[in-house]
């Protein structure tokens, strides 16, 4: 066989590959291109969030107060309950001596036993045994547990933004949960004194736990921050309303 006589396979060009690189470096920006979406999406969220917010400042848990009196002067003779105790309705609180008058119109002595007139806790400890008491001077104050509020200052520019039963959540430290309230009213002011006690362009805001165990383990005077969150609660009508 001659050389003339042999013919050679044709050869295929091959295409170029591409470099590894520019396909990692594609990855790359559409990672940074998700991730951006993303952080996007949450900041959105957040900003909505935040925007749904209204600040309530300090929120301070408050009890209105059972006092118990005597109805006659008279000397503490004996003291039944200490403070932060827990008392049914018709327990025995203490004993006051009095004097009164028998059928001919003579001075006696008489023991009057002081009772709680409802179920309660006893708020602070009640006047020593051997203090007079007048009427109107209570011998002890006891408040429901669970009848507890909270009670903040709102800005007047606020209220447009709020109605009876939003939630708000509460944080207080030393506590190691949240604790929900409802907003439930506005406290009026009287006209020439401010029963509110709120600075000027505040109004006093009222708020009900939202249930009694979201209280029944605090102190009134706890005091706490938080916010309402104004996407809760019924569409009522704004607290501007109710001034």
């Amino acid at each position: 066989m001659t050389q003339s006589a042999v013919t050679e396979a044709p050869v295929t060009p091959q295409k170029p590959r591409k470099p590894p690189g520019r396909w990692r470096a594609r990855l790359i920006v559409l990672f940074m291109v998700a991730a951006a979406v993303v952080v996007f999406v949450r900041l959105t969220a957040i900003r909505k969030t935040d925007a749904a917010l209204v600040d309530l400042g300090t929120v301070t848990l408050t009890a209105q107060p059972i006092p118990v009196e005597t109805p006659r002067p008279g000397q503490v003779t004996e003291v039944s309950v200490r403070a932060e105790q827990v008392v049914k309705a018709g327990a025995k609180l203490g004993v006051v001596e009095v004097t009164t008058t028998d059928s001919d119109g003579e001075p006696v002595l008489k023991k009057l036993t002081l009772v709680a007139p409802r179920d309660g806790i006893v708020v602070d400890q009640p006047v020593t045994m051997g203090s007079t008491l007048q009427p109107g001077q209570p011998f002890v104050e006891l408040y429901d547990p669970a009848e507890l509020t909270f009670i903040t200052d709102v800005p007047v520019a606020d209220l447009p933004e709020l109605s009876a039963g939003m939630v708000a959540k509460l944080e207080a430290k030393g506590l190691d949960r949240t604790v929900k309230a409802t907003v439930q009213r506005i406290v009026p002011r009287v006209t020439g004194a401010d029963e509110a006690g709120a600075a000027p362009g505040f109004l006093r805001m009222v708020l009900l736990p939202a249930s009694a165990t979201e209280v029944r383990d605090l102190v009134p005077g706890m005091r706490f921050t938080g916010a309402v969150d104004t996407r809760t609660g019924p569409a009522g009508p704004k607290l501007v309303a109710l001034r």
